[in-house]
């Protein structure tokens, strides 16, 4: 914005003020428009601790006076001077629970947020000094920047290629997707009979309805087994939010579409299996996947995505290449652009994407640069697919919450934290490597299993203690750093 912009913004911005016909909404369009708001969504593949992030990532800008964030360039040049939490003027949001979020992190036995389950939202005002050559008779000495912070389930995410993909195609990419491991294994007997399932037969409802419930089940054991997958649709199956007509969350993919061309599907009765469950499919993208994208991303500027890149790798190859098929998806959602409607809710809008690897504390301090390193062969690998016109990818490596301290032992180094059963535990693991591995270098990541550990113990809600963390403050330069001078 020019300078004589800058003044006429400010011109009508007092005006109006005085005029006491200033709404809400028209203030933010007035912030937006001389680049002093703009809004972060933050969404995260299976088991990437987002609530944990966003909890700390707000504590960090809170208490910046005593965190450590030398690599957020507003606090190194001492012109962040406050913080405050507002809420979000918008009826589709939840408040995010930031002090319940806190409280339970800082408690006398610290427990970690709750995961999402819906849409939520803060706004933080950061109140800045100006910089010397900011200072001319018509600014003042101070000013607010204003950040919005959208907080979605990743998994919703993940449904956005539903929009133009259509149930036949849907069923035979699940059919392709099921008969490898893992998940042959979790579908166990279901798989079988999904594939037996004629479309063209006519269809039972209950049956459908116990088919749908064994399902369901198959999805929840692909999140929460003991090695996370990350490529998991429907999306809302798991996490439903705010669904009036449970109905439209009852359908399963037909394995058995790809035995009939599409014309027979076509001309396939009503009543029959696939006529039905292509009706719930399609109510399913317009009564939930539509809306939840144009409402909520239409205001997103730039894009957060949390990946827990380590449990991956101890999981195996094919828990990290779902992993990369997942953000392959992801990243194709921010490149479609001429080829079709992607473009109205990404092009315009979202210039920056940041892909952060979480949980770091996990691993010494000497194989971080190794996980991010990784998790930029992934990306890199998902964004060869798509050409990305004005979007900056961006890779770091982060711990939201420090939970372990690094030790020595017998000449390596070690991690030692508290379980969370609250006993002490400590653990060596093997050489986090750059790259991904091959063949036999797989062995010594899939028999080593990662500890989960408690929150620290020893921090204060009373006394406002910063959460300790790993180069969170490289992730907040990296989002809202250029936005800050």
């Amino acid at each position: 914005m020019s300078e004589s912009e800058s003044k006429s913004a400010r011109f009508f911005n007092r005006t109006y003020e005085k005029m006491g016909t200033l709404t809400k909404d028209s203030l933010a369009g007035i912030e937006k428009l001389r680049d002093k708001r703009f809004c972060i969504g933050i969404t995260g593949l299976s088991q990437s601790g987002k609530s944990t992030f966003i909890t700390s990532l707000i504590n960090q800008l809170q208490q910046h006076k005593t965190s450590s964030l030398p690599g957020f360039s507003p606090v190194l040049s001492e012109r962040l001077l406050n913080v405050k939490i507002h809420p979000l003027d918008d009826k589709h949001l939840l408040p995010f629970p930031y002090e319940e979020s806190y409280r339970g992190i800082t408690g006398l036995d610290p427990q970690w947020p709750d995961s999402t389950k819906d849409l939520s939202g803060c706004l933080l005002e950061l109140r800045l000094a100006k910089g010397a050559r900011k200072l001319t008779p018509f600014s003042g000495e101070q000013s607010s920047l204003y950040l919005e912070i959208r907080d979605y389930p990743g998994e919703w995410l993940l449904d956005l290629p539903l929009r133009d993909m259509t149930y036949s195609r849907w069923c035979a990419q699940c059919n392709a997707q099921y008969n490898q491991h893992p998940r042959t294994e979790l579908l166990g007997g279901l798989l079988n009979e999904l594939q037996q399932l004629d479309p063209l037969a006519t269809v039972d409802e209950t049956k459908l309805n116990t088919l749908n419930t064994r399902f369901v089940k198959f999805l929840h054991d692909c999140k929460y087994s003991d090695r996370s997958l990350s490529l998991i649709q429907p999306g809302r199956f798991l996490i439903p939010g705010d669904v009036e007509d449970l109905s439209v969350l009852c359908f399963v993919p037909l394995l058995k579409c790809g035995s009939y061309t599409e014309g027979q599907l076509d001309a396939a009765d009503e009543n029959t299996y696939f006529k039905f469950c292509e009706r719930r499919y399609k109510r399913y993208v317009k009564e939930l996947v539509e809306p939840f994208y144009k409402t909520f991303f239409s205001r997103i500027d730039r894009q957060l995505i949390l990946v827990d890149v380590v449990s991956a790798l101890n999981a195996g190859p094919e828990y990290v290449d779902d992993m990369r098929q997942a953000l392959t998806n992801i990243t194709d959602s921010f490149a479609y652009g001429r080829q079709n409607r992607f473009l109205q809710l990404f092009k315009p809008k979202i210039d920056k994407v940041v892909f952060a690897a979480t949980k770091i504390d996990q691993v010494v301090s000497e194989d971080h640069e190794a996980v991010r390193q990784l998790l930029s062969l992934l990306v890199k690998q998902a964004y060869n697919n798509a050409q990305h016109e004005g979007v900056l990818p961006l890779c770091e490596a982060a711990a939201a919450v420090r939970s372990s301290k690094e030790v020595e032992h017998d000449g390596e180094q070690g991690i030692t934290g508290v379980s969370l059963d609250g006993s002490p535990i400590g653990y060596m693991h093997p050489t986090i490597p750059p790259r991904i591995p091959e063949g036999d270098e797989w062995k010594p990541f899939t028999e080593w299993r990662i500890p989960l550990l408690k929150p620290p113990k020893g921090l204060s809600y009373q006394n406002a203690d910063s959460i300790p963390h790993i180069r969170l403050d490289t992730v907040l330069n990296a989002l809202i750093g250029d936005k800050c001078v």
